[in-house]
């Protein structure tokens, strides 16, 4: 993979790892309060066919990944896959490879816009009692790269492969999930193991984390592509591996577990119903995002941690979008890793299904307008609803929006283009909740 360079880059909203980060961050956000691209931010020369770039989600570095994908060639579509991989290893407890989710992806040439959905199925027999779901992440990834995916599907696993095998510091995001719920992790032998740091202590915030078997996971995922995950010799392996856990997870229910794909839901709206808001079918919370953009506002508080949900949004330079919605069931899913594999198990809980990501574009023309996806409670669907809302029909820049609900039932993670991504890059805006402890990324040039 060719190493790029991004020669000044706009950080809007930031959750950092280091003193310096978050020096670095603060600058960049008071230099730029209203979360807008400050007209043409010059790429180096080795990417100048490259003018635009946006990535918002829950954790840092994941959001890194997604930058550093788009700037290497690929496309929204590759952004999002990379991004779903490295939020496995940097915040399993809300977007871990055992846990569920909804990604819908727009693809302005072809003027498609195609849903992912991977429901949490109880998996057939539960560990001590214990229920968690059948892993379908990994096949929805591999059908939604086949589908609308530019890279190799090595450059798309490779960053999070990297991330597990030669560590990352443990970021803000994940400590305020293991503060939040770390204890629960202690039931577990292995979950234990992994998230504990030296000595058996807590992980604390900057410690390099080192995940070698997760890390093993995605190689074989990199190498044999996805489906070794539930029909190869890597599904015998898991299979074997929750036996021998005392659950049970046969191949029948790795291979029978297929995400939907196909149509979104939504609704026609704006001037002469025009514009079109793009939403996860049944069973996910399709319903509750529409609810939001109708005016609707979300219930419930600011939450102190993911809640076990996260979201994730990436937009390219021709105008394409993707967005995913994901949950474990609850913080740390099932609270159980598979030993030998480094993946934390999902739990079918009812709350589980209760994502949705937003995408609006004009489907005559293809050009995008806004893409959210929230995480951090059951609610965050309605609120991305909301937030498409207020930017989109309000008329309100991003950041502003995002600051007057302040976690409000749910973080979000949004890119919008109000202008037009085409015909006016220059207006668009990215951004992550300031309640929240992710990353937003915005560059242009020319």
């Amino acid at each position: 993979m060719r190493s790029l360079v991004l020669v000044p880059v706009l950080l809007l909203s930031a959750c950092g790892q280091s003193e310096t980060d978050q020096a670095t961050d603060r600058a960049a956000n008071a230099a730029n309060p209203t979360g807008r691209s400050p007209g043409r931010t010059f790429l180096s020369p080795l990417i100048r066919s490259t003018v635009f770039a946006a990535v918002s989600a829950d954790e840092s570095r994941a959001a890194e990944v997604g930058r550093e994908t788009l700037l290497n060639g690929g496309n929204a579509a590759d952004a999002a896959i990379a991004m779903y991989f490295a939020l496995a290893v940097t915040l399993p407890s809300a977007g871990g490879l055992g846990g569920s989710g909804a990604c819908i992806v727009h693809n302005s040439r072809k003027l498609v816009t195609e849903s992912f959905v991977f429901v949490p199925t109880a998996a057939p027999g539960p560990v001590n009692g214990v229920a968690f779901m059948v892993p379908v992440g990994v096949r929805a990834m591999t059908l939604m790269h086949v589908r609308h995916g530019q890279a190799r599907w090595e450059q798309v696993i490779a960053p999070g492969e990297r991330l597990a095998r030669f560590g990352a510091p443990v970021s803000r995001a994940l400590s305020r999930d293991l503060q939040a719920g770390g204890a629960a992790l202690g039931t577990d032998r292995e979950a234990r193991r992994i998230f504990s740091g030296p000595g058996g202590a807590p992980l604390a915030e900057g410690d390099n984390w080192v995940q070698p078997e997760l890390a093993a996971t995605l190689s074989v995922i990199r190498s044999r592509g996805g489906v070794d995950f539930f029909q190869g010799t890597f599904a015998r392996t898991l299979s074997d591996q929750v036996s021998q856990m005392g659950g049970s997870l046969p191949l029948s229910a790795l291979r029978n577990a297929v995400p939907q794909a196909g149509p979104p839901a939504g609704e026609n709206t704006g001037t002469f119903g025009r514009l079109r808001i793009y939403v996860a079918p049944p069973p996910m919370a399709g319903a509750a995002a529409l609810a939001g953009w109708r005016g609707q506002a979300p219930g419930g508080g600011t939450p102190a941690d993911s809640g076990g949900f996260s979201g994730l949004v990436a937009v390219d330079d021709k105008g394409n979008a993707a967005a995913c919605s994901l949950s474990m069931g609850q913080l740390f899913g099932a609270r159980m890793v598979v030993p030998g594999t480094g993946i934390l198990l999902g739990a079918p809980t009812p709350e589980a299904a209760s994502v949705s990501p937003v995408i609006m574009a004009y489907p005559s023309s293809g050009e995008f307008v806004f893409a959210g996806a929230g995480g951090g409670a059951a609610t965050a669907a309605q609120a991305t609803g909301a937030v498409a809302r207020a930017t989109v029909e309000g008329g309100q820049n991003v950041a502003a929006a995002l600051s007057a609900r302040r976690g409000q039932g749910g973080y979000v993670n949004a890119i919008v283009c109000p202008g037009g991504l085409r015909g006016d890059a220059e207006t668009c805006q990215s951004a992550i909740d300031p309640a929240g402890a992710g990353l937003a990324l915005l560059a242009t040039g020319r």
